[in-house]
């Protein structure tokens, strides 16, 4: 018999755009209840310096080095204290005691090849502060055990489509900084990354409109996509069975040559197709779309009849991943698996988590 827990699930994103935190009654398996969300977003200065300690980690080595720097250290301390401030608000609202924290941090650096990531966040800081049990570095023990390390959401999304059993949807698609899909095929539960999700779409804004991104993705829809050059990037681009991208995976350089407004528009164009090519090629039919690129009109015009934004069944798409991390933070106490090899390509089902606790 699993246990049920008041579980609080963190997640911060590859956009760098803030923390979503999601307190839910959990057993980790059949049992699921969302009770509060929130959100915290992050200053300009703290987006700039994540990107400029991501940028400058290329492997094992360079983070080494980095841990060392006084922007790190001051990185760190900020974004552990953000943490903390909004997990604190939420145990203000909540009338229940809470058992656990389920902590994903910030992804620096992810190489699956080296079986080798890193999370951002003092864990030591986190526990003096909650006095909370905290589960963390969920994806280390799928990486050593030949995983991908990535994604780690599916067993969460089969709890969704399990709930909307009535309907005909195949599976949920998250479009973050990278697009990823989980989907049922013959009762079997699958996952992989797809490309490119927001990731070249914000780094655009920020390059070429001075914004973080391209709200409600008004800007995609003002002229037509370069067809030639998306269908070329399309055509060249592979589906690997078990990928995990990293956010660094993916560079804008080559689209340079295009007028901004065309670049954009091309780029939700090649967003939006690449998820398409990958429901053809595996013949899915329809799916829930997760993540802020749900948001983006151009991206959801691109996907009409194939996509729906998973809102619209009562789902709150913006915290989908900070509810999974409650979720595996209590499959992770039952020791109940949390990755599988139709989802990241481990040898076997995997547990995972280490845990901090008094």
């Amino acid at each position: 018999m699993n246990k049920t827990f008041n579980s609080i699930g963190t997640m911060s994103g590859t956009s760098f755009d803030g923390i979503d935190i999601s307190l839910c009654t959990t057993d980790g398996q059949d049992i699921f209840k969302n009770h509060i969300n929130l959100y915290q977003q992050f200053d300009n200065q703290t987006k700039k310096d994540l990107k400029k300690l991501k940028n400058s980690i290329k492997n094992h080595e360079d983070l080494t080095k980095i841990k060392k720097t006084k922007l790190f250290k001051e990185i760190e301390d900020k974004v552990t204290n953000l943490h903390i401030k909004l997990i604190k608000e939420l145990i203000l609202q909540s009338r229940d005691n809470i058992d656990l924290i389920g902590f994903h941090g910030i992804t620096l650096f992810h190489d699956a090849k080296s079986k080798f990531t890193f999370q951002l966040g003092n864990i030591e800081k986190l526990f003096k502060e909650t006095k909370i049990p905290i589960i963390y570095n969920l994806r280390h023990n799928d990486l050593k055990n030949g995983g991908q390390g990535a994604p780690l959401t599916p067993i969460f999304h089969k709890l969704i489509l399990q709930k909307l059993k009535a309907s005909t949807f195949d599976g949920i698609v998250n479009i973050g900084g990278i697009s990823n899909i989980t989907y049922i095929k013959d009762n079997k539960l699958f996952a992989t990354d797809i490309g490119p999700g927001n990731c070249l779409l914000d780094d655009w804004c920020k390059l070429f409109f001075n914004s973080d991104y391209d709200k409600d993705g008004k800007k995609c829809l003002i002229t037509e996509p370069d067809l030639i050059t998306a269908n070329n990037y399309i055509d060249r681009f592979n589906f690997n069975k078990n990928t995990s991208f990293d956010y660094n995976d993916f560079s804008i350089s080559e689209f340079r040559s295009l007028e901004k407004d065309i670049g954009l528009s091309t780029l939700a164009y090649i967003t939006a197709n690449l998820i398409l090519t990958y429901l053809n090629e595996k013949k899915i039919y329809k799916v829930l779309v997760s993540g802020g690129g749900r948001k983006n009109q151009a991206i959801m015009n691109y996907l009409k009849d194939r996509a729906f934004n998973i809102d619209d069944l009562k789902f709150d798409g913006d915290f989908i991943e900070s509810q999974a991390f409650a979720y595996l933070a209590s499959r992770s106490l039952n020791k109940l698996p949390i990755t599988f090899p139709e989802t990241t390509g481990v040898k076997n089902p995997s547990c995972g988590g280490e845990i901090r606790k008094a």
